[in-house]
């Protein structure tokens, strides 16, 4: 079948589903006998057409530039890195065309480069020449039709394609009832081998997948099917024979399914089923036994299939919510289209969560089993108890919130240097306060009290659900802040944090005291920001760190507006010899909204 006849069909479909829908907005079959078909028609037409105004447009764009010196020491961070952003809407008539690009680029020889070698370097970064980050995409959508292309990201469901970053084209469609949505794309640039680095890098693979999504239903039912393949390039790449860091292309299938129920207007019932099928290696020899999906991942004596299943049922009532969860996930499990989830895991939780004295005090209660070596390969087994309290106290006055938690699933993405991938920090224990409390003394004075108390076991081995931790983080803060009638804000506050790493304690004691004043009818602020802190370890080691940070922002114009920042840190230690840090930043902005002004008729 030629893509022609396709095309017609997916358009006949499309109107029939939005003909459906029309249908079902009549107060009575009797408007259908009254108007005919005709009317249906030309309702139809007027929706698409039902012009508004022909052009708007708003927004904004940035510039982001900060360099970075330091005196005694080798450097820590590039001289100089950039930022070149934009966020755009564009209305035409009442389609809607977003577009938002980012752009950073660096400098690795000068602290402060000129303007001809800024823009090269932009220029080098567009031609994938230096170590920089870039990114651009454009979603244009009208009523229920939404289109993208160039770098998105699109969620399909939490064990397919979930929100992972592509650079290429999607489509959604939403009908009434009738979800339809897909994407096409590069999940992943290729990166040879560069042997010039000290340590040689990992070669990545270019990867291309594609992701599909039919569904039918609203709040009170619905039903979702997903489909997600990817693989990797084998001839994107080149790697020697007897490189030491092989890497093998690979390849990804997982289909899922999505089902919910609300019965009686109160109990809710969820479903979510994928199953994935991994290759890791495609240039493996075929396997002799058949598959169904032989046709999306070729099945190799190496392929490997994995299961994830999770679902709820809960009651929704006015101020409160309340049910019971699992989730199971094979230690096989895999999916391409997702950054991280645990794997060999399966866990049973009952939550509530309800509010009480017009929802000023909120609690969020969660009580579970989770247990691994869901396959028996393990030589043992790990169950524990996971929970999850968490309280707050709202008013005008004083606000409090607590939380107590023990739960291996928190994940932390924290980005890397280079910016184009993620590395996870798990927080498997976590126990905190936050108090408070605003005391307005007098009426042209506001005074403000605040405590922060945490604990914290850390991990950042995202493999195995028994986990070691690997730092204890005690933490707390105390701050007073003063703002006056006439735009002076003073504050002092003080820390205390003591951190258990393996083989050593450190701990750090800190002071700091800030002020910031707004001038010309707050066209201007100025602030500047102190801290002093004193660390310790348990080697009998010692050291100091004075920061002292000036800000400045002011409103040129209308929509534009300058931010400045420069800092000193000072570090002194009985171990290094002293050093001194330098950083400075300049932010520009602009946000604007563009309307031609209309045309006065001629009378």
């Amino acid at each position: 079948m030629t893509k022609k006849p396709l095309l017609i069909i997916f358009i006949l479909i499309v109107f029939k589903w939005h003909a459906v829908g029309q249908l079902n907005t009549l107060e009575n079959i009797d408007q259908l006998e009254k108007g005919g078909l005709k009317k249906t028609l030309k309702n139809f037409i007027k929706d698409f057409y039902d012009f508004g105004d022909p052009f708007q447009m708003g927004g904004g764009v940035s510039l982001n530039l900060r360099s970075y010196n330091n005196n005694g020491a080798p450097l820590r961070q590039d001289p100089f890195f950039y930022t070149l952003g934009a966020n755009l809407n564009f209305k035409i008539y009442q389609i809607d065309i977003p577009f938002s690009m980012v752009m950073t680029a660096k400098n690795t020889n000068k602290s402060y480069p000129s303007l001809s070698d800024m823009i090269n370097s932009l220029k080098d970064q567009a031609k994938s020449k230096v170590n920089g980050y870039a990114r651009f995409g454009i979603s244009p959508h009208y009523k229920w039709a939404k289109l993208h292309i160039g770098h998105r990201s699109m969620n399909f469901s939490k064990y397919t394609m979930s929100n992972l970053n592509f650079f290429g084209t999607g489509l959604e469609l939403n009908p009434g009832k009738v979800r339809l949505s897909g994407m096409y794309g590069r999940l992943a640039k290729a990166e040879p081998i560069n042997l010039s680095l000290t340590s040689p890098n990992l070669p990545i693979y270019k990867r291309i997948g594609w992701s599909t999504k039919l569904g039918y239903g609203d709040d009170k039912a619905s039903a979702d099917i997903i489909v997600f393949a990817a693989k990797d390039d084998e001839n994107s790449i080149s790697i020697p024979a007897l490189y030491p860091k092989q890497k093998s292309p690979e390849a990804n299938f997982a289909v899922g399914i999505q089902l919910q129920k609300l019965l009686l207007e109160k109990i809710r019932l969820k479903v979510d089923y994928t199953r994935s099928g991994v290759s890791p290696n495609t240039l493996d020899a075929e396997s002799d036994k058949n598959s169904l999906t032989n046709f999306l991942l070729k099945r190799r004596n190496t392929t490997y299939y994995g299961n994830a299943l999770e679902g709820s049922v809960s009651f929704e009532g006015k101020n409160q919510n309340s049910g019971l969860s699992f989730n199971r996930v094979d230690s096989k499990f895999k999916t391409f289209g997702a950054y991280f989830f645990n794997t060999d895991v399966f866990d049973i939780q009952g939550f509530t969560h309800f509010g009480l004295f017009q929802s000023k005090l909120n609690t969020s209660l969660k009580l579970g089993i989770q247990t691994n070596n869901l396959d028996g390969e393990k030589p043992s087994t790990t169950k524990r108890l996971i929970y999850d309290i968490q309280t707050g106290w709202s008013d005008k006055a004083f606000s409090a919130q607590f939380n107590y938690t023990n739960n291996s699933s928190t994940v932390s993405y924290i980005l890397n240097q280079q910016l184009d991938s993620l590395n996870a920090v798990v927080v498997t224990k976590d126990i905190g306060a936050n108090l408070n409390y605003v005391l307005p003394f007098k009426s042209d004075h506001v005074h403000s009290i605040s405590l922060t108390a945490n604990i914290q076991d850390v991990s950042d081995d995202i493999e195995k659900p028994n986990r070691i931790s690997v730092s204890k983080l005690f933490l707390i803060n105390a701050g007073y802040t003063l703002k006056t009638k006439s735009k002076w804000l003073f504050g002092i506050r003080i820390n205390h944090t003591k951190n258990e790493v393996p083989l050593t304690e450190v701990t750090r004691f800190g002071l700091g005291a800030s002020v910031q004043k707004s001038l010309l009818k707050e066209k201007l602020s100025l602030g500047i920001n102190s801290n002093y802190y004193k660390n310790n370890n348990s080697l009998k080691q010692k050291s100091s760190n004075t920061i002292l940070q000036l800000t400045l922002g002011a409103k040129l114009f209308k929509g534009a507006s300058l931010q400045f920042a420069y800092g000193i840190l000072r570090t002194s230690s009985d171990v290094t010899s002293t050093f001194t840090e330098s950083i400075g930043n300049i932010g520009l902005q602009y946000q604007f909204n563009y309307k031609p002004a209309k045309k006065k008729s001629k009378s």
